[in-house]
């Protein structure tokens, strides 16, 4: 599994823009593109045991809440899982969602990892 994509603010705005629009993330060095969409990730919780662990490990900054739900900086981390170009790879995209203050809304790339099948 490798890391193609540094942590970045992809999104820092009001709720209405969150939801409703798509976000592309670029890995321009690796030809990769993911076109994400906030109403389509999905808790991390629900990830492959082993493939969740092997993404905690890389990703620092990590925090486990109560036991049950990972958060980053106050943000719900969630991921979505795409095709990549190369074939028998994906594209697994970590995310940090949420509010940060009332009314304004973040989305934060922890990673992008390429995931050999």
């Amino acid at each position: 599994m490798k890391n193609i994509k540094k942590k970045e603010l992809v999104y820092d705005g009001f709720e209405d823009d969150f939801y409703q629009l798509n976000h592309l993330i670029q890995c321009p060095y690796y030809d990769e593109d993911m076109l994400v969409s906030v109403t389509q990730l999905r808790d991390l919780n629900s990830l492959d045991k082993d493939v969740k662990q092997q993404v905690i490990n890389k990703v620092k900054g990590m925090t486990l809440n109560l036991g049950m739900h990972y958060n980053y900086d106050g943000l719900s981390i969630m991921y979505d899982i795409q095709k990549s170009k190369k074939e028998k790879v994906q594209l697994l995209g970590l995310f940090a969602i949420g509010e940060r203050q009332p009314a304004r809304y973040q989305i934060i790339v922890l990673g992008i990892f390429r995931i050999n099948l």
